[in-house]
């Protein structure tokens, strides 16, 4: 069992960053590179930007809030941003607009450097780009995944630049990280409350500093898909500005999803172009039993009246004993077949599937599980469009799906005044339906 304590993930929150520097404004003088005496006090606070330029600025803005400033540390090598695609290049013009300076973070990898010479000449052309695209020429540099031979590489400066990697730095500045997304050797808020280096340079990496813990591999997968999200956005609206059809095939079934809740659009999106049939079909069936629990859950609430403690206990006990279809039929006096426009037979064919799937022996092949995604789709996007045509409801029973029951039920929930205090009729006979129900379902399981 991993020990989630060994990692400190519960450091790297934003607000936890907050308290990291007021407890460094605190005991030490911020400065910048540029502003170094080595018979001072004094504490550098740089990022090297390697993952998400959108961590960089929420880090800038707290920063600027806090009124410190930092230096950010830009790879126009990076694998994972682009610092000449507009939005990530506004980002960089944001941050220097906070205040705060740039730096070069150098991927001598990319060119194989073997000599100092070379290092002497790449850097400064690095910097001259960053130069040409900010306004800006920054004045020092790290090294981005160093290897032997660019930390022996210990001259005060390369191409004009500040080297931080350089034998006066390592000699007379202290140093803590937290590379990889933990802390390898000091913890930063250990070192900053004893106070003990007169001389400091942190370096943090802003996509480890997210609003909630999370293990640093999720907090990668949080930047990378975020970006992937936003890549895709760009390209559906681009041919939405353009007035071009954007045929998506057979997943063009979920748009109307992208309207109600785009994050569950993303992730289907996501499972249908990747042919992952089996997972997105078993996650359209929990959606439309979701979406019957909403529906049915708003017309007891707001038309019936009962009480929100006993619709939950029926939810919790009752409910579970029949299908999603019966329930819907019991409450509305109406049929799903005829709302969504599908036979019984149909209906039942898909019910059967979706167990076989949770059970693990299905051998559905590929392609009729797509088609059992499209009638999956089908039937939830007219479910959701009755939803809203009904006067007493006017809900899809999907909005909220991603929200726990009990934000639900706050959010649906009646005021004790407008709940009669009286016996509902339909609501009693629904009980007794129900609990004729479970009797005729043990006797059909005892015999």
């Amino acid at each position: 069992m991993i020990d989630l304590d060994l990692y400190s993930i519960q450091d790297f929150t934003t607000s936890q960053y907050v308290e990291l520097l007021s407890i460094a404004k605190a005991n030490y003088k911020f400065i910048g590179y540029l502003d170094i005496n080595l018979g001072e006090n004094f504490i550098l606070w740089r990022h090297d930007c390697d993952y998400s330029l959108n961590r960089s600025l929420r880090l800038a803005q707290i920063e600027n809030e806090q009124q410190v400033q930092s230096t950010y540390f830009l790879n126009p090598h990076c694998d994972f941003y682009n610092l000449l695609e507009k939005s990530q290049s506004q980002i960089i013009k944001n941050i220097l607009e906070l205040g705060h300076e740039i730096g070069l973070h150098f991927d001598a990898a990319y060119y194989n450097i073997q000599t100092e010479q070379e290092l002497d000449e790449l850097v400064l052309r690095e910097a001259n780009w960053l130069n040409d695209w900010f306004n800006v020429m920054p004045k020092v540099f790290s090294f981005h995944n160093p290897t032997e031979f660019l930390l022996s590489c210990e001259r005060d400066t390369y191409g004009g630049l500040l080297n931080c990697y350089s034998k006066t730095f390592k000699s007379n500045i202290s140093y803590c990280s937290d590379s990889n997304g933990y802390w390898r050797f000091r913890r930063l808020r250990d070192v900053l409350e004893s106070a003990t280096d007169p001389r400091l340079q942190v370096l943090t990496h802003p996509n480890w500093w997210q609003e909630s813990p999370m293990p640093p591999r999720a907090r990668i997968f949080r930047s990378v898909y975020g970006r992937a999200k936003y890549t895709m956005n760009w390209y559906d609206k681009g041919l939405q500005n353009c007035m071009r059809d954007n045929f998506a095939g057979s997943a063009s079934n979920l748009i109307f999803l992208k309207q109600i809740d785009a994050d569950l659009y993303h992730n289907y999106d996501y499972l249908w172009n990747r042919g992952m049939f089996q997972s997105l079909y078993i996650e359209l069936y929990h959606l439309h039993q979701m979406q019957i629990n909403q529906i049915c859950k708003l017309k007891f609430l707001r038309e019936w009246n009962v009480s929100l403690q006993v619709v939950n206990s029926l939810f919790v006990n009752d409910i579970l004993t029949i299908d999603r279809w019966t329930l819907f039929q019991l409450v509305f006096n109406n049929s799903l077949e005829q709302i969504c426009n599908v036979s019984e037979n149909t209906c039942q064919e898909y019910i059967k599937v979706f167990n076989q799937l949770v059970n693990g022996y299905s051998s559905t092949s590929s392609t009729k599980l797509e088609e059992g995604c499209i009638y999956l789709c089908r039937i939830i996007e007219n479910l959701a469009n009755w939803g809203q045509a009904q006067d007493s409801i006017q809900y899809d029973g999907i909005i909220m799906y991603k929200l726990t029951n009990n934000d639900l039920d706050e959010s649906l929930k009646l005021s004790e005044e407008a709940i009669q205090q009286f016996p509902n009729i339909a609501w009693n006979e629904f009980c007794q339906q129900i609990e004729l129900k479970k009797k005729n379902r043990l006797l059909n399981s005892g015999s």
